[in-house]
């Protein structure tokens, strides 16, 4: 088949890797695949190769992006639809695609509009409920057109993908259709995991034979809540169990976790910040820990991280959210912490206890790093597999009228 890929993205951190990653994939299983997009994945804009943000073009878009009133921005995000439906209709036009996948932005609908035109099935895969996120965080302006279009694109798609329950329930409430969404959480390539050296990685970074190592490894965001890791890794009792901590990544947080780090001798022996990590050795950097902490999660998304630490084989400690249960199931597949009010973000006592727990508890890691793994391939988390459910979804959408809903499942593997 041929594909039309469209996003609107700065093709960076997660998001990059997903657009990167789901191309591939189709492509790993015979198809041609052209992508219609601001930045495209591959070039500057692709998840930088050394781990941080993107560079060039796409950075300073971003920078500028940050700088402007929320207005203006919407603005030409709406304005973006007369320029995406030129060139997704020319694309179209010469391409002739069998159907259009979209990477869902706010205020945009050019992908529907051009699918509609030229008579193509059209794709919309949803990560976040962005009308509600920029109303929470971003200061929306123009509210109600954001949440029109974003109701009108999924409940227009001919197939809408949510990557997670959670998402998929927000989504119905705000009006898109009951049973209209499919659920397919993020994924992994299936060799990944298999391979790094971790041994390496620690010499690398001067840790003791006998430490027991807990890492998180990502963008370093104030939401993801490291400064709690921090806080725990004080303890007496961390210190006493030899529990080192390795946080690899970089971001706006960084500056407040080495003056936190700084403040402490012991903290300095124990906390290692080492900076971003480049893609070809995340595999090492995860095979050099014993645990693996996902300290906060934004509660309606798939962390992708989440899955590379289940690809690995680790022991993970993450939040109890509901999200993050639909992929891990405490005492199973991981240790949950229950968050109190929260259960996205739980309290650093909890997140600490966790960890001591496994570091006491060599058999315990073994054996949910294992079910974590297994967990991950019986369910198909794998770019490869979601490839393939996309293409059972339009084959089945085009057996319908454009206007059928899509039945509501959660898509398994064969």
């Amino acid at each position: 088949m041929r594909i039309l890929y469209h996003h609107r993205t700065r093709a960076a951190d997660a998001q990059g890797i997903h657009i990167a990653e789901i191309q591939r994939a189709f492509r790993l299983r015979g198809h041609e695949v052209r992508e219609v997009a601001l930045v495209e994945a591959g070039t500057e804009a692709k998840a930088d190769a050394e781990g941080g943000e993107a560079r060039g073009l796409a950075g300073l878009a971003s920078r500028a992006a940050s700088r402007m009133p929320a207005a203006a921005k919407e603005g030409l995000e709406l304005a973006y639809n007369a320029v995406a439906y030129r060139r997704l209709s020319r694309a179209i036009r010469e391409f002739q695609p069998d159907f259009v996948y979209e990477r869902y932005a706010a205020n945009t609908f050019a992908g529907l509009a051009a699918a509609r035109r030229h008579g193509v099935p059209f794709v919309l895969e949803v990560n976040s409920p962005l009308a509600q996120e920029k109303a929470e965080h971003g200061g929306l302006v123009f509210r109600g057109v954001t949440r029109a279009i974003e109701r009108r694109l999924c409940a227009g798609a001919d197939v809408t993908i949510a990557v997670t329950r959670v998402l998929a329930g927000i989504l119905e409430d705000q009006g898109v259709p009951a049973g209209k969404i499919v659920v397919m959480p993020n994924g992994v390539r299936r060799e990944f995991g298999t391979g790094g050296d971790g041994a390496a990685f620690r010499r690398k970074l001067g840790l003791p034979p006998d430490a027991i190592v807990a890492g998180f490894i990502g963008w370093f965001r104030a939401w993801h809540g490291l400064e709690r890791l921090l806080e725990v890794a004080a303890s007496s009792e961390w210190r006493e169990a030899r529990i080192h901590l390795v946080l690899a990544g970089d971001g706006p947080a960084m500056p407040a976790l080495r003056e936190m780090r700084a403040a402490s001798p012991d903290l300095e022996r124990r906390v290692a910040l080492c900076g971003p990590v480049p893609r070809g050795e995340i595999e090492s950097a995860l095979a050099a820990f014993d645990i693996a902490v996902q300290p906060a999660v934004t509660p309606y998304a798939c962390p992708m991280k989440i899955l590379e630490y289940m690809a690995a084989g680790r022991a993970i400690v993450a939040p109890g959210s509901a999200n993050v249960r639909e992929l891990l199931n405490h005492g199973e597949t991981a240790l949950l912490c229950p968050g109190g009010v929260n259960p996205a973000n739980p309290e650093a006592g909890d997140l600490g206890a966790a960890v001591l727990a496994l570091a006491r508890d060599g058999e315990l890691r073994a054996r949910l790093g294992e079910a974590a793994r297994a967990r991950l391939l019986e369910r198909g988390y794998l770019w490869e597999e979601n490839a393939r459910r996309v293409e059972e979804l339009v084959a089945s959408a085009r057996r319908r009228p454009v206007a059928a809903p899509v039945p509501s499942e959660e898509v398994t593997p064969c």
